[in-house]
């Protein structure tokens, strides 16, 4: 269902409780404007008979003192007479009328016959009364002066008789409001749970359908922006919302894949830089290790050529005939000399190559392994020390031997040789540098200090950003350390620059753990990506 529909359901619901409260509101109005209006006529009645059984005792007392057994009765007095005969009978006439009216505006008490009948019948004697006043009636008589001295009497007594009609109908209303007001009060309490009911119905329909997908939809976007993409927002409300929260969902694992796909040729496009970088370090060892193999190669070529020149004097004599001479111990001491350099040299030079050799080895680099970190600080120490443009200046190494812990070798090495030939890079000629390898239970810590040049505030903020170098002599491309920092976060350590200030020397804290950490998916994460690219 629709959000749409939904809003209009529950729209629709609450409509109907304000109608049926508004009914339940009108319908007591109503109630009481019908009660009030009884009321006003069963008053109006009473004071009409109060008024009429006045007029007909006035007549009453007029009948009696008019004398009409006298023949000598002023005209004045039978004129009064027959005045107040005359007010009764529009007093009867507006009663019935009053009668009529109500009985047809109100249904509930519009049982008026005995009333109208008795006003009937009033009607009947005072029209005889007024044919027996008449002027011209010459019957008149003492017999008609008590006959109608009766028929009053009678009149005041029927009188008498409608305010008790008044108060039958009273009573049959009384009870017929009680039962009405009964009858409304379970309709209104009715209509009033009905109303509670449809309520709390939409509200928990409202909640259910429309506020709850909401909050869960809210709740999984801000768990995706937060960096949990596995997350997927599950809606089975069938509607918009389901569509958006499945939107999302695609739209989550469209930005995976691609995030994965960055991932790897991230992880693709550095290992190809990271190899780069050896090569280029590889390279440049090369280049220094030539030139220092230059030496003993040298010596290996002069000894083998005083070998030879002893050798042939020995094996081949000057004159014919002539006894081949005697080796004697002065002679086989100085061929053993040649021979001890020659091997000796030739030794030292496939020391060189071999170091050289281990640290340009490309296999699998990320591989961590038990390693001897002493062993490998210290051979890249003798193999950087040997480079031709790093004779004026001084390496002091101090390890904990036997120290070793789960790195990769390859990229390890590549770390401690940045380290070092940037400390180099920056000292002077004659200054040292020193490196301190030590441990705890947890981790290893390579200390590399340097008296050179230092370091300025923006130098320290951009040290680790790929191609910013800073190097006096302008080589460099400016990813050594960046490397470095890459594969040091690799193996869950840290790699820390501290320098009091420009010509006041450098000091480098590596800190890697001892027990390999699990690889974390670092490249997984922004700060990963940024650190990787």
């Amino acid at each position: 269902m629709l959000i749409r529909k939904k809003l209009l359901l529950s729209t629709l619901a609450l409509t109907s409780t304000l109608l049926l409260l508004m009914y339940c509101s009108l319908n007591g109005v109503y109630a009481y404007r019908n009660l009030t209006r009884m009321v006003e006529q069963l008053a109006a009645e009473l004071q009409s008979t109060s008024e009429l059984r006045s007029e007909l005792d006035r007549m009453l007392r007029l009948s009696r003192s008019s004398a009409y057994l006298a023949l000598d009765v002023p005209p004045v007095q039978r004129s009064e007479f027959r005045s107040q005969v005359h007010e009764v009978g529009l007093r009867l006439e507006s009663y019935k009328e009053q009668l009529l009216r109500y009985s047809e505006s109100d249904h509930f008490l519009a049982d008026r016959s005995e009333e109208l009948a008795c006003v009937d019948e009033m009607q009947q004697r005072l029209s005889a009364i007024v044919d027996l006043c008449k002027p011209d009636n010459t019957a008149f008589g003492s017999t008609s002066s008590r006959w109608i001295e009766t028929e009053i009497q009678m009149m005041v007594d029927q009188v008498q008789q409608l305010p008790t009609f008044v108060l039958d109908r009273m009573r049959l209303f009384r009870a017929e409001v009680r039962s009405r007001y009964r009858a409304l009060i379970v309709v209104i309490t009715a209509s009033s749970l009905t109303a509670l009911a449809i309520v709390i119905a939409s509200f928990a329909f409202f909640r259910i359908f429309v506020v709850k997908p909401f909050k869960d939809l809210l709740s999984g976007s801000r768990k995706i922006a937060g960096g949990n993409f596995s997350h997927r927002v599950r809606l089975n409300s069938n509607d918009e919302l389901a569509e958006l929260a499945d939107a999302l969902n695609t739209m989550t694992g469209g930005f995976v894949q691609v995030r994965d796909n960055l991932n790897e040729k991230v992880k693709q496009r550095t290992q190809e830089v990271v190899r780069s970088e050896q090569l280029a370090s590889v390279g440049f060892l090369a280049a220094g290790v030539a030139h220092e193999i230059n030496n003993p190669l040298a010596s290996i070529a002069w000894s083998a050529e005083a070998l030879e020149s002893r050798l042939h004097e020995v094996l081949h004599p000057v004159a014919e005939g002539d006894a081949a001479p005697q080796f004697d111990s002065q002679q086989i001491e100085i061929l053993r000399k040649y021979l001890c350099r020659i091997q000796d040299e030739a030794f030292r030079c496939k020391g060189i190559t071999e170091r050289l050799l281990d640290f340009s080895r490309l296999g699998d680099s990320h591989a961590k392994t038990l390693t001897d970190v002493d062993r490998a600080v210290h051979d890249v120490v003798e193999l950087v020390k040997h480079l031709g443009e790093y004779r004026n200046k001084h390496i002091r190494y101090s390890g904990t031997e036997y120290l070793s812990a789960e790195v990769s070798q390859t990229e390890f090495k590549q770390v401690v040789l940045n380290l070092l030939t940037n400390a180099l890079d920056a000292s002077n000629d004659g200054d040292e540098v020193k490196l301190s390898l030590t441990a705890d239970a947890r981790n290893l810590k390579l200390v590399v200090t340097d008296d050179g040049c230092g370091m300025t505030d923006e130098v320290k903020q951009h040290l680790f950003e790929p191609f910013f170098t800073r190097r006096r002599d302008g080589r460099g491309t400016g990813l050594g350390m960046s490397i470095s920092y890459r594969i040091v976060q690799d193996h869950g350590g840290s790699l820390q620059a501290t320098s009091a200030g420009p010509g006041r020397g450098t000091t480098m804290t590596l800190i890697i753990p001892i027990q390999a950490t699990p690889d974390e998916s670092y490249e997984d994460t922004y700060e990963g990506l940024k650190a990787a690219a």
